[in-house]
Parts: structure tokens; sequence; C-alpha cells
């Protein structure tokens, strides 16, 4: 298998994370690209995958998986690690209410920081202001389900997307200050970041 990625894609690092937590660094060819590359005309990614994005999965007999919740699920049923995507009873119910809390969160976090790319002149700004009361309700939220016991217990995919989420946001958008009056929340984070799995993926700044 190849896995086509940028450093810089929260929703390729948590399929990286994945990864390395399932152990399959041995049976997964990482591919890095550069944004130059992946937006290139000639974008090895857009000729195996008409969407152009990344993450891309290869699989060994051609198949080509795209966008990141599939290929954690591909992912997560192959590796000798434990399930990250937790299906049954009352846990599986729980994980799927905190992945889907932690996907919102980083799809918010990754719309601000495209729209501070863009030109000053040209960034929406009642969109980007939008997008900051979205991001402060989730982790008001956040800090209070972490406080009640959430997102604990065996690592599982709820937990490898809020990471990542906050991790981008910690690491590129300083702009927006979600550890202000957040103790729980931050520590959380603080633990979580000191897993190999996130070390070794950590993104660059900006």
């Amino acid at each position: 298998m190849r896995l086509l990625y940028t450093v810089g894609s929260p929703f390729a690092r948590l399929v990286r994370i994945a990864v390395l937590e399932k152990g399959l660094g041995e049976q997964v060819i990482l591919h890095e690209l550069t944004r130059e590359q992946l937006y290139s005309a000639g974008s090895e990614v857009a000729r195996i995958n008409p969407i152009g994005r990344v993450p891309t999965l290869l699989l060994d007999d051609g198949t080509v998986l795209s966008e990141s919740k599939v290929i954690l699920d591909y992912v997560d049923a192959l590796g000798s690690g434990p399930r990250l995507i937790l299906r049954d009873g009352a846990e599986g119910r729980r994980c799927f209410a905190e992945m889907g809390q932690a996907y919102g969160l980083l799809d918010s976090v990754t719309v601000w920081l495209r729209a501070l790319r863009l030109p000053e002149p040209d960034r929406p700004v009642e969109a980007i202001a939008h997008e900051e009361r979205r991001l402060e309700r989730a982790a008001d939220a956040l800090e209070r389900t972490i406080r009640a016991g959430g997102y604990c217990g065996p690592l599982d995919a709820a937990q490898v997307i809020l990471g990542t989420a906050l991790g981008t946001a910690d690491i590129r958008l300083r702009v927006w200050k979600w550890r202000q009056d957040r103790s729980s929340l931050s520590d959380w984070y603080d633990t979580i970041a000191g897993r190999p799995s996130f070390q070794a993926t950590e993104p660059p700044p900006g």
C-alpha cells in the first residue's frame, strides 16, 4: 500500500497516526508530496484520484481510497493493534458521537487556516468570524466533555481526530487562543501529543 500525503494536511496526519498505532508502518509506504506538487497540473494525486486531495491510499491491487474517514476505517480493519473505531453498544455510540464532534472541530480549523492563506484584502472576514464562533462553542463543549470523562480510556479514533485538530490549532492557528480558560482540554491535548505517533507526525508551523 502507498499513502500519498503532505506534512501540512491534518486529514492525512490522522491517517498516518492510525497507521503507526495499528502497527502498519512496514506495510504502508509513505509518499510525501509538497503543496506545490499536490496542486501542480501534473499532480500524481490527481492522476490516480480525480478529487486530487490527500490523503490518498493506493492499495496493492490498484484500488484507490480517498477521504480520511474512509481510509481510517480501512486501516483500522488491518494490523494487530486494538480497534480504533468502536462500533458496538454504548461504547460504539460514544465513539461515533465523539468522532463527529472532533471532525467538526478539525473542519472549522482548516477552513480558518485556508482563509488566512488569502491576501489580507481578500480574506472573508465574516466567514472567519463565523468559524471562530463555531470553534469557541465546540471547544467549550469539549472542555465540559473531557471534565466529565469523555475522550478517555484506550486510544480510539475520536481521540486521534481530536488530538489532530487541537495539534493543528496549537501549531498552525496561533491566532485562536483555544487553551485560554480550558485547562482540562489543554492538559488532555498535552498528554496525547506526547505519544510517539503524534510526535512522529507533527506538522511544521505556519
